[in-house]
């Protein structure tokens, strides 16, 4: 128990995807404008890197391995992205429907390819059985949202400060997200 633990701390704090691996940052600079929008987006990411690391779990080790397949693990990996992007679309429309667009997009999915291809790579490496997979998607998810969340109130807050107009925008949220990702490595 204390080793899922620590793989869901460790996966959300250490290994934290956008400060560490920067992964998912584009997607974060541009759902950081609303905070009922952000809330619903880190929600929808718990769920969809749980389930897309337990997915993945089950394919390296009853699909890819077995059949000597490691060659095409990535190949397997990006249409499984695929696949889960257009199941999982579907179900949370209930549950959140600001993540929608006009024409019926999911955004957190269309945003979020290349971190759930990191999650399922990442994943991949380890060997920590199915609940460890889980733990690890979790934590993948929990720590995407802390740094998200976090961002998008910073981000709101700067927007009603005066500053000067060349670092307003752009620049000013990457120049957050670089302290955000130095207080997660504990360099400061």
């Amino acid at each position: 128990m204390s080793e899922l633990i620590f793989i869901l701390l460790a996966a959300s704090l250490a290994n934290n995807l956008v400060t560490d691996h920067l992964l998912g940052a584009s997607p974060m600079l541009a759902a950081a404008q609303r905070l009922d929008v952000a809330f619903d987006m880190a929600k929808a990411v718990i769920g969809i890197t749980t389930a897309v690391a337990l997915i993945t779990w089950l394919l390296d080790n009853l699909l890819i391995t077995p059949l000597n397949l490691e060659n095409y693990r990535l190949l397997i990996l990006v249409m499984t992205v695929a696949g889960v992007s257009q199941v999982l679309r579907t179900m949370p429309g209930r549950y959140c429907p600001r993540l929608f667009d006009r024409d019926g997009r999911f955004y957190p999915l269309l945003l979020l390819n290349c971190m759930l291809l990191g999650v399922m790579l990442l994943g991949a490496q380890q060997d920590t059985g199915p609940l460890g997979a889980l733990a690890y998607g979790a934590g993948a998810g929990l720590g995407y949202s802390l740094v998200l969340l976090g961002f998008t109130a910073i981000n709101l807050r700067l927007e009603v400060t005066d500053l000067p107009a060349p670092v307003k925008g752009l620049p000013l949220q990457v120049i957050t997200l670089g302290l955000i990702s130095l207080s997660f490595t504990a360099i400061i």
